[in-house]
């Protein structure tokens, strides 16, 4: 027996928005929809439905609409034939039914306008100003010492912060769905980039490190959501062949080298594979899928056991991390420094260390916490971290309310990089110093790191914006011919 069209209709809506849910295409529909089409609609509520998409203004969520719009229109249509008006009858019922185009067309535009989240651009700027409040005052003694003009360091902190502010919103008006559409694309880009970066004539070395390479390697989690969302649906092959993309960023991180930021960003995309793995991404969410998800975290926490089993200095370096007094004098002096000057814990010598000299060689880099502790108190410092920890709240609320698993996964991105720089920030200036530290977002000095912190800002803001489209049309089976025409 053939169902009713409107009953038929609305099952093909839901095992859609399931198959969405499961970020899976929508093969399963065929069966039910391989004998149903949906009749086209007639030329006059075609011209209504034009009209009233017409006046939307964002144009990408035009054929979404104009097909949640079409579906409408088709029920109210099939209601009034069924009640034996005929087609043009019925076409002008329904139109004086759904009102004028031009008014029902105002009210899409007000409901699809994209909305940005005002409370986490105004705290990116907010912090962003805060930082450079910081660095100018931080900066003084090392431009007194290095004979460099207040006014000049002040003038390049500015023309940063002026860029890092144009990338920003940069970042909020891109299109972030291009990260899903053209990802082999990018991640071809984002690789030969680097590779350029470290292997030009133009590359440059600081601390024994290739800089360059090791800014751009932080780009990476926005572009392994672009990977999660190209593979989703293909089970157990496709948890492969995202763990097999992040052999490109182990590559450079190696090269660069960049130990710090390999570790990071390892633990940032598996954790987010394990996310789309446990929301149905990749099919069912099974075991073995979630430890395939791992292996990389399980290979790396196997090696440093080992290494802590077979190599003695390795347990003492990790030792050292957590009581550097117990060698004060070589190799756990800067810890112990650091503990001094933030905690009081005395040592062998303690009584040679002078804060000020610390703040003059890199207050506003590496130990800015430090030299705010040292200036000012721990009040000053936790004022700090409590404007670091409402950011880091703020933007993983954002995260967690994307329901489409490219805005979900590039939000995810950017806040857990951005949370572990903290995190291992804040250990550093504590004197627990496993890895360097990359920066304290939107804080620490830096003019590149700045400029990129606030391009993945921009970027998350981006999915914000639009996260909600992107679910919409994850939702929709297929684009009825009538929506497609609107194109």
């Amino acid at each position: 027996m053939r169902l009713p069209e409107c009953v038929r209709r609305q099952m093909i809506r839901l095992l859609g928005r399931d198959a969405a849910e499961r970020a899976q295409t929508a093969a399963e529909l065929d069966a039910l929809d391989a004998d149903y089409s949906e009749p086209p609609l007639p030329e006059a509520l075609l011209g209504w439905l034009n009209d009233a998409t017409g006046q939307m203004r964002w144009k990408r969520a035009r054929p979404v609409a104009a097909e949640e719009l079409a579906d409408h229109l088709s029920d109210q249509y099939e209601a009034f034939r069924s009640e034996g008006m005929g087609e043009d009858e019925a076409a002008q019922a329904t139109i004086r039914e759904m009102g004028d185009a031009v008014e029902a067309g105002t009210r899409l535009d007000r409901a699809w306008r994209p909305r940005p989240d005002w409370v986490m651009l105004v705290l990116v700027l907010a912090t962003a100003a805060a930082g450079l409040a910081l660095q100018y005052i931080l900066r003084q003694p090392f431009c007194a010492w290095m004979g460099i003009s207040p006014g000049n360091s002040l003038a390049n902190q500015l023309f940063y912060f002026a860029i890092g502010t144009g990338l920003l919103f940069l970042g909020y008006f891109m299109d972030y769905t291009i990260l899903g559409r053209h990802i082999r694309l990018l991640y071809a880009l984002w690789l030969a980039v680097g590779l350029f970066l470290a292997f030009s004539p133009w590359r440059a070395v600081y601390n024994g490190r290739l800089f360059y390479t090791a800014q751009w390697i932080w780009f990476f989690p926005v572009l392994f959501a672009g990977v999660l969302y190209s593979q989703r649906g293909r089970g157990a092959e496709g948890v492969r062949n995202c763990l097999l993309s992040l052999l490109g960023m182990w590559f450079l991180a190696c090269i660069a080298p960049y130990m710090s930021a390999l570790g990071i960003l390892t633990v940032v995309c598996c954790g987010m594979l394990v996310m789309a793995v446990r929301r149905g991404a990749f099919g069912r969410c099974t075991r073995g899928r979630l430890v395939l998800a791992v292996s990389p975290l399980l290979a790396l926490l196997g090696y440093f056991l080992f290494l802590l089993y077979a190599v003695p200095h390795a347990r003492e370096r990790l030792a050292l991390v957590f009581h550097p007094q117990a060698d004060a004098s070589t190799a756990g002096y800067q810890g112990s420094a650091i503990q001094y000057i933030m905690f009081g814990i005395p040592f062998t010598g303690s009584e040679t260390i002078d804060g000020a000299e610390w703040i003059k060689l890199d207050g506003a880099g590496d130990w800015l916490l430090l030299s705010v502790k040292y200036l000012w108190g721990w009040t000053a410092v936790l004022l700090l971290l409590a404007a670091v920890l409402l950011l880091l709240a703020w933007g993983f609320r954002i995260a967690r309310r994307q329901n489409g698993l490219l805005a979900r996964s590039v939000c995810m991105g950017v806040m857990l990089t951005f949370a572990l720089q903290a995190a291992l920030y804040v250990l550093q200036n504590c004197g627990i110093i496993v890895f360097a530290s990359h920066g304290l977002p939107l804080l620490s000095y830096g003019g590149i790191y700045l400029c990129q912190t606030m391009l993945l800002l921009g970027l998350l803001l981006s999915a914000q914006r639009s996260g909600g489209l992107e679910r919409a049309e994850q939702q929709r089976p297929a684009l009825r011919e009538t929506a497609g025409s609107l194109r």
